[in-house]
């Protein structure tokens, strides 16, 4: 199956749509990554809490250590200081626990939102494609037929402008109706044009007006 026409015009604006796909797909992937760091940016604070509430838990463990040696007084010293320390070591566990929590759900409205938009573009470009690709399809297993020139024609009688049917013949539908070869090839061409593939009136003669 092919996915673009033959005659350039139509070429240009399948290729031109290509592009917008391409361009929008890539703006959905990054607009999920802006959303994905906006939303761990609201991590920041407690990043900045977990950071110092785990130093100072470091600090605060060094200090008891640093007296719990100290002969008399200690463990008296000691204790309020280790006390402190965990304090602040479960404040940093907390911390983190609500960084990994915000990461988490960065990175799900992330993929979310570059997900919607992939999925969004790639349907508003892809359907159009497909149903004129099995169009385009048809039409082309018609030229090769016994009887598929006439009813190329016949579909051209039922959807194409009047101005290019009358550019065919004076009475288009009523030398469909005759069989006129000359009328009935050129009138595919139009259908097929109307497509934007190749079609000619065949052997040259000109239809009649």
């Amino acid at each position: 199956m092919r996915f673009h026409a033959d005659l350039p015009a139509r070429r240009a604006r399948q290729l031109a749509a290509d592009a917008a796909w391409a361009v929008l797909v890539v703006a959905s992937v990054l607009l999920g990554w802006a959303v994905a760091a906006g939303v761990r940016a609201v991590a920041d604070p407690a990043r900045s809490f977990t950071t110092g509430a785990g130093g100072l838990a470091e600090q605060l463990r060094g200090a008891g250590s640093r007296v719990e040696g100290t002969p008399l007084v200690g463990d008296d010293l000691s204790a309020p200081l280790l006390a402190a320390a965990d304090r602040a070591g479960d404040l940093a566990a907390a911390g983190r626990a609500q960084v990994a929590s915000v990461e988490r759900w960065a990175t799900g409205a992330g993929v979310a939102v570059a997900l919607t938009g992939v999925v969004l573009v790639t349907l508003v470009w892809l359907v159009p494609r497909v149903r004129w690709a099995r169009r385009a399809a048809a039409a082309r297993r018609l030229q090769g037929r016994p009887g598929g020139e006439r009813l190329l024609a016949l579909r051209a009688l039922q959807s194409a402008p009047a101005g290019d049917l009358l550019a065919v013949d004076a009475d288009p539908a009523g030398a469909w109706n005759a069989g006129d070869p000359v009328v009935v090839r050129a009138l595919a061409a139009v259908h097929l044009r109307s497509l934007g593939l190749l079609g000619t009136p065949g052997d040259g003669t000109s239809a009649r007006r």
